[in-house]
């Protein structure tokens, strides 16, 4: 078990590769398809490796004392997450990487969809995405269009289209949800290769995390191997949707650790900016400093919870709402003790405001994390003090 003065020192290791993703994340903000020409930077090899088992050759994250770090537990992604995203989130999302298709590769895949899916980002920086949501169904993930239909020989064809992809325009494989048939039990997860025919990628525009280069994905007659079909071997009630809720489970504190970094960093920058501060902004900040606090031990506390057991997610759900929430308003009273005028004579600030927007649409909005929390207090799994 990660102890707190073995997190201290992990964290300061991750705040290093934060501070090198900061050196360029204004650039790569301003034009997002120049991010793969910084591929070769120490940060982004550091995290292209991350959350690779050292079975499929993970090169962990050494730090003082010889303790070795994979990125593969809760705890260790919620830290590192943190300190990534205080120097930029955007980036850090935009970087090659297992991402969340790797939680869910550990999940689903068996053995040799592993060693296939692991030695593409050993050989050189490779880029993933994970494709569930749709234009017109928003976060009802059981209702997805896409289609998948079967061929006697175990293939599929697949039709269909997602949105909002992070990495879609520039990954070289992702994972795509579809129908098989019109039941819960009936989505699939297929491991898809981005150069067959039938493939499409659009960037959308938008205003943050621009670096991530959201897409609109298009299937039009895209064959799926029977290889290329995650969770075979497990039974029905454990593949698709199961698997999606599962990695929702183990991503949502690193989701809120995002949010966390980014509260943090342009709380420390209003800092740095100005020295004089009135009674009423003074017990502003104290307030806002005092919610970081409690903020992130919340997100390490539900951290440790999802590590012991993966359907405590509902802790998560209250951390990302918190930590969402907290990078907006930090942002927003940064910029109104700055003055008039600190949208233009602050580009990070300016960047950090935009990019604190974002999160409230990862990986479920606050009404649907609002809806785990109901969901957990009415079946008892977590009570009200």
């Amino acid at each position: 078990m990660i102890t707190p003065e073995k997190l201290q020192i992990f964290e300061q290791e991750m705040r290093a590769v934060g501070e090198d993703l900061r050196e360029f994340g204004l650039l790569i903000d301003e034009c997002p398809d120049k991010l793969p020409l910084y591929s070769e930077r120490p940060s982004l090899h550091l995290i292209n490796r991350m959350m690779i088992p050292p079975e499929f050759g993970g090169e962990p994250i050494v730090t003082i004392g010889s303790e070795k770090y994979y990125g593969l537990s809760c705890i260790e992604r919620a830290a590192a997450i943190e300190q990534l995203a205080y120097g930029d989130a955007g980036v850090f999302l935009g970087s090659p990487g297992a991402s969340m298709s790797g939680i869910i590769i550990n999940e689903l895949a068996d053995s040799q969809q592993k060693e296939r899916f692991y030695s593409r980002f050993l050989k050189a920086p490779s880029w993933t995405f994970f494709a569930l949501s749709e234009p017109s169904k928003g976060s009802d993930a059981t209702a997805i269009q896409t289609k998948a239909l079967p061929n006697l020989d175990g293939s599929f064809i697949l039709n269909g289209e997602k949105y909002f992809i992070g990495n879609g325009c520039r990954a070289d494989m992702g994972l795509v949800f579809a129908q098989t048939n019109q039941t819960p039990l009936g989505i699939q997860v297929f491991l898809v290769d981005t150069s067959v025919a039938g493939f499409n990628a659009v960037p959308l525009d938008t205003m943050g995390v621009r670096a991530v280069q959201l897409s609109h994905l298009t299937f039009a007659n895209l064959h799926i191997k029977e290889e290329q079909v995650l969770g075979k071997h497990l039974s029905r009630a454990k593949r698709g949707f199961w698997g999606a809720l599962q990695t929702f489970h183990r991503m949502r504190p690193g989701v809120a650790a995002l949010a966390l970094g980014v509260a943090q960093a342009a709380y420390n920058y209003l800092l740095t900016q100005r020295r004089n501060f009135n009674t009423l902004e003074k017990h502003q900040l104290e307030q806002l400093e005092l919610r970081l606090i409690m903020t992130r031990s919340l997100i390490r506390y539900a951290a440790m919870e999802i590590d012991t057991d993966t359907n405590k997610g509902y802790l998560a759900s209250l951390g990302k709402v918190q930590a969402s929430q907290l990078a907006e308003e930090v942002t927003q009273v940064a910029i109104d003790c700055l003055g008039p005028g600190s949208m233009y004579e602050h580009p990070l600030l300016n960047k950090w405001y935009r990019d604190a927007r974002a999160f409230e649409f990862m990986e479920g909005t606050t009404n649907i994390q609002k809806v785990n929390l109901f969901q957990a207090y009415i079946t008892g799994k977590m009570s009200y003090a």
